[in-house]
């Protein structure tokens, strides 16, 4: 019989709080101003993998948004060693991260819907 939940999809939300919370209390880049959201965590069946898809508070500006991914993705070593003090895991897996663009997206097409709507 198979379980109902895998490993990763397990694991998967306590990395992403754990990574939530070494982002805005132990990352301490002057050149990231805006706070992130990670809003998404997907991992690997054999959790050697992790996609940690982020959101930004403010405006979708594409050049600051590859700047960010730039920064983090930099920071995804430290990021991964602050996550093997936190977590008691066998592997941890390596990060990386992606811009996850839904909730502007979402905003859009909210608004459009309100605008047929009057």
């Amino acid at each position: 019989m198979e379980k109902l939940f895998s490993r990763s999809s397990r694991i998967a939300p306590e990395l992403q709080k754990n990574i939530a919370i070494i982002i805005h209390s132990y990352l301490k880049d002057p050149r990231i101003k805006t706070i992130i959201t990670v809003s998404e965590v997907r991992v690997s069946k054999d959790l050697s993998y992790a996609q940690v898809f982020i959101s930004f508070l403010e405006k979708d500006d594409s050049l600051n948004v590859k700047k960010i991914l730039f920064l983090l993705n930099k920071a995804s070593g430290y990021i991964r060693k602050l996550l093997c003090k936190k977590m008691k895991l066998r592997i941890i897996p390596n990060i990386s991260f992606c811009y996850d663009n839904s909730f502007f997206y979402g905003k859009k097409i909210s608004s459009l819907l309100n605008q047929i709507r009057k």
